[in-house]
């Protein structure tokens, strides 16, 4: 006689002959549809946003360079219009280059307007590590030491209004004067463009 614990598995055996291929199925549907929500899904969102941000980034980046372009046609097209005697006075006020000759011929000119006697000057280029607090590192900087006699306080004043209103940019750095002598010792600093590397 066939015991009730034989019957069952005999049951379950034949289930499983005749339903076999259903089970493995839905097993791997349950195992693929599992493995896409917890691992795939999430990989596959992220990768996602990445890629969006990458565009939204690459769009952003598109428009500030068509946005540069615009404006660089613009100042090209305003740069056009410029007069050129009116660049050759902005290039006085900052040249392209350190020619210490013309220096020279500018100071000693501002000078003999004002009646000074021009005792001495020295000019010297400042070394490019003096220059590294500027912001630009294309501008370079002059240092120029002149001493004047024959000047009053009156005539100081002028000379110092002269270099101020004079279209090269020039810094006092600084000043003495001695009244008893009518003698003057300034020190200046003046610019340029120091050519591209």
């Amino acid at each position: 006689m066939v015991s009730r614990a034989q019957k069952n598995q005999n049951t379950l055996n034949s289930f499983l002959d005749n339903y076999f291929n259903a089970i493995l199925a839905g097993g791997l549907i349950l195992f693929l549809v599992a493995s896409y929500i917890f691992f795939l899904a999430p990989k596959f969102q992220a990768t996602q946003a990445a890629i969006n941000a990458d565009i939204a980034e690459q769009r952003d980046l598109e428009a500030s360079s068509q946005q540069k372009l615009v404006n660089l046609k613009a100042l090209a097209e305003i740069y056009q219009k410029i007069d050129p005697n009116d660049l050759q006075k902005f290039n006085s006020v900052l040249p392209n280059d350190y020619v210490p000759e013309r220096l020279f011929g500018e100071i000693e000119e501002i000078i003999s307007r004002g009646g000074w006697l021009l005792g001495t000057l020295s000019i010297s280029k400042s070394a490019d590590s003096a220059t590294a607090a500027s912001s630009n590192p294309r501008l370079g900087t002059i240092s120029l030491g002149l001493s004047l006699s024959a000047v009053d306080y009156s005539g100081l004043k002028n000379l110092l209004k002269m270099l101020e209103n004079n279209l090269r940019l020039f810094d006092v750095t600084s000043v003495s004067f001695s009244p008893s002598s009518n003698s003057a010792s300034l020190v200046l600093t003046t610019y340029y463009y120091k050519p591209a590397p």
